[in-house]
C-alpha cells in the first residue's frame, strides 16, 4: 500500500455524527504512526478542532445535526485559513456530488468506506498538499542550493506521480522567474505554450499519446532556470545562463523513465538547439536535433517575442514576430516547422490572444 510514512506527522479530521464510521475512518488507518485521526460530530466541533489544530485533510459527511456538511464545506473555503485543506466529502447521491464540487470539495468518497479506496484518495491529495508547500519553498530558496534541487526532483515526482496538470503550476514558477514582472504574474504561461504544442504537434502527425506528453514537457521545458542565479538570468549570452538546459536535466535524473520523462528530457536539453549549429549546450545541427525540440524551440522564440522576459523586456506583436521567424528559417529553425507555423499561423495568434 502507499507509503504514508514518507509524510511527516500528518492529522486527519473526520466529521461525521456516525459512531461507527468514525471507528472504521480510525481503524483504516490505524497501521500508520504518523497518520492521527481526530473526530467532530458536526461542523461546529470541527471549527472547534480548527482553532487548535493544523489540519492536513479533512473527511466530511453531509447530513449532521447543528452544523451540517454544507454549511461547513462553505465556511471552509470562504476562509483564507482553511480553504487550502483538501476536503474529500462522504456522499453517492450525484447531485450533492455536484453542489459541494461546486463550493470546492476536492474529492468524493461513499460510505461504508473501502479501506483501499479511502487510503489511495487520502494518499493522493496529502501529496498534492505537500506538492503546493514544495511550491513555496521552490520559491524562496537560493537558486543554487542543494535543497532547491531536491525540491525541484520531489514536486516533479509528485506531480508525474499524482496529477500532470500539476506540472502547469511549476512550470508558471519557472516563467515568472524568467518573464519581467509587470504588475500581474503571467498565469496562463505553461498552458498558452502547452496549447502552442499541441498544435504544432498535431501539424506534424504525432499521436494522441506524444501530442498529451508535449503539452506536458512544455510546462517544465525551462525549469532549469530556476538553478540559473537571478542575476544571470538577465544576461541570455552568459555562460552561467546557457547551462540551464543541462541543469534541467539534472532536475529529471533518477526519475523512472517514463515516455512523459524521456521526452521531456529531450525538449529541456535541446530547445536552445539551432538548426544551423550554432545553439546550446551542444551546437547540434539540423536533424540531429530530435523533433521534439526543434517544436519547442520555435514555439519557445515566438513566445519570448511576444512576451515579456527579464532578459528582453520588449515584445513585439504577433505579425512583427512571424516576421522575424520567418527570417530565421534554415537558420535558428527547421526550414519546415517554420512553413508549417506560418501557413497555421492564426491558430497560434489566437491562443496568444486569448492565454495572455
Amino acid at each position: 500500500m502507499k507509503d504514508f510514512e514518507s509524510f511527516e506527522d500528518t492529522i486527519l479530521l473526520n466529521v461525521d455524527d456516525d459512531e461507527f464510521n468514525q471507528e472504521l475512518a480510525i481503524a483504516i488507518f490505524d497501521d500508520y504512526k504518523s497518520i492521527n485521526v481526530l473526530q467532530a460530530n458536526n461542523g461546529k466541533e470541527a471549527l472547534a478542532i480548527l482553532e487548535k489544530e493544523v489540519i492536513d485533510l479533512i473527511l466530511l459527511d453531509l447530513m449532521m445535526p447543528e452544523m451540517n456538511g454544507f454549511e461547513t464545506l462553505e465556511y471552509l473555503k470562504s476562509n483564507a485559513e482553511y480553504r487550502d485543506i483538501p476536503v474529500i466529502v462522504v456522499t453517492s447521491k450525484e447531485e450533492e456530488k455536484r453542489k459541494t464540487y461546486q463550493m470546492g470539495a476536492d474529492d468524493f468518497i461513499s460510505k461504508p468506506f473501502s479501506p483501499e479506496e479511502l487510503k489511495l484518495r487520502v494518499y493522493n491529495h496529502l501529496r498534492i498538499k505537500k506538492f503546493s508547500e514544495l511550491l513555496s519553498e521552490i520559491q524562496e530558496e537560493e537558486s543554487s542550493s542543494s535543497s532547491n534541487l531536491c525540491h525541484l526532483k520531489e514536486a516533479i515526482e509528485i506531480a508525474i506521480g499524482s496529477q500532470k496538470k500539476l506540472l502547469e503550476k511549476l512550470g508558471n514558477i519557472a516563467h515568472e522567474n524568467s518573464h519581467e514582472k509587470s504588475g500581474e504574474d503571467d498565469v496562463y504561461a505553461s498552458k498558452r505554450i502547452g496549447e502552442y504544442s499541441k498544435i504544432m504537434a498535431k501539424l506534424n502527425g504525432l499521436n494522441s499519446k506524444e501530442i498529451d506528453n508535449l503539452y506536458y514537457s512544455m510546462s517544465i521545458y525551462d525549469i532549469g532556470l530556476l538553478r540559473v542565479p537571478k542575476e544571470e538570468r538577465m544576461n541570455p549570452n552568459s555562460k552561467a545562463f546557457k547551462s540551464y538546459p543541462l541543469l534541467g536535466l539534472d532536475i529529471l535524473e533518477e526519475l523512472e523513465e517514463t515516455t512523459l520523462i524521456k521526452m521531456a528530457k529531450e525538449v529541456i536539453l535541446t530547445h536552445q538547439e539551432n538548426w544551423d549549429g550554432s545553439g546550446y549546450p551542444h551546437a547540434l545541427k539540423g536533424e540531429a536535433i530530435p523533433l521534439y525540440g526543434r517544436i519547442a524551440s520555435i514555439i519557445n522564440y515566438y513566445d519570448e517575442l511576444t512576451t515579456s522576459r527579464i532578459y528582453s523586456p520588449d515584445i513585439v506583436s504577433s505579425s512583427e514576430a512571424l516576421d522575424i521567424i520567418k527570417r530565421e528559417k534554415g537558420i535558428k529553425f527547421d526550414p519546415a516547422l517554420v512553413t508549417l507555423f506560418a501557413d497555421n499561423f492564426e491558430q497560434f495568434k489566437d491562443i496568444k490572444d486569448r492565454l495572455s
